[in-house]
């Protein structure tokens, strides 16, 4: 039951079942199971996996990579407009950033496509907004006039790969804000 209530979650962020579709099929695999794919494996390199946060529930991955951290999306308008949305929202993010066993990337577009072609500047989830700015090292990725990216992969010069990271393995990252 837990699980048809979370697909009911994941599909409510959409118009239309053909928009719902076609992410489930551009995100390629499905707790690591290839979807409608031809892909040569190399047995020495470990799979890709693509996963949503609402999959994420007990598994673990070296890195992860939680994508387009913006208000409106992560939460979901629709989970805003519930009571409780927002709460349980919060425990999908905190279940989803300790997923990592080394490396976690969170990352939202400064500006994206809206309608009739026009850019719209965005706003960060309100969940990175309520971290701690010592738990974490902000990058700006830049792309050229040309629309090259520049010789560091697109990355800005505004931090320094070299430092080690702000945390310690061995140390907690402070309290959990999410309650049983």
């Amino acid at each position: 039951i837990e699980d048809l209530q979370q697909l009911a979650i994941f599909a409510g962020q959409y118009d239309s079942l053909n928009k719902l579709l076609e992410e489930l099929l551009l995100l390629g695999e499905l707790y690591g199971q290839e979807v409608g794919s031809n892909r040569q494996t190399n047995d020495d390199e470990p799979p890709i996996v693509l996963s949503t946060v609402h999959q994420a529930k007990g598994l673990e991955w070296h890195s992860v990579f939680i994508i387009c951290l913006l208000e409106g999306f992560f939460p979901s308008q629709r989970s805003l407009d519930e009571p409780g949305g927002e709460e349980e929202e919060r425990r999908i993010f905190y279940v989803a950033t300790t997923r990592s066993r080394e490396e976690l990337y969170l990352s939202y577009p400064i500006i994206r496509a809206g309608g009739y072609g026009a850019s719209v500047v965005q706003q960060p989830s309100r969940f990175l907004q309520e971290l701690p700015e010592t738990l974490y090292e902000t990058w700006h990725l830049e792309e050229e006039p040309n629309g090259a990216t520049n010789r560091n992969g697109g990355a800005s010069q505004d931090f320094d790969p070299n430092i080690d990271p702000i945390w310690d393995d061995n140390e907690p990252l402070g309290e959990p804000w999410l309650t049983d």
